[in-house]
């Protein structure tokens, strides 16, 4: 494993209190939700001395692919917006429309 990888791979699990090898797994497979994304931004901005979007995170959900964004470098590996879609984003940062929203309290 690269370093950014393992300094990502890392945070990810003091972030989510477990450990985390699958450097490939969506943050929310993993056990993520909301408001830790807030969190894992936080120390990831700390350690790259950098700011990061949530939008960045979500487009970028797994651990290879925030580590390709915080360094900057291509990743051919690299899918963006790998297991969750814009209609799924759009609802947990609160974009949803009305129908999407009513269908989801049934």
């Amino acid at each position: 494993m690269t370093e950014p990888v393992e300094d990502v791979r890392r945070i990810w699990s003091t972030v989510l209190a477990t450990e985390v090898q699958d450097v490939d797994v969506n943050f929310f497979d993993a056990g993520g939700h909301s408001l830790l994304v807030m969190v894992l931004q936080e120390h990831l901005e700390e350690l790259f001395g950098r700011e990061i979007s949530i939008e960045d995170l979500f487009e970028a959900p797994t651990i290879r692919a925030q580590a390709h964004l915080l360094t900057g470098s291509s990743d051919p590996k690299q899918e963006r917006d790998s297991g969750f879609g814009a209609h799924s984003r759009s609802r947990l940062i609160g974009r949803g429309n009305g129908r999407a929203a009513a269908e989801d309290r049934t």
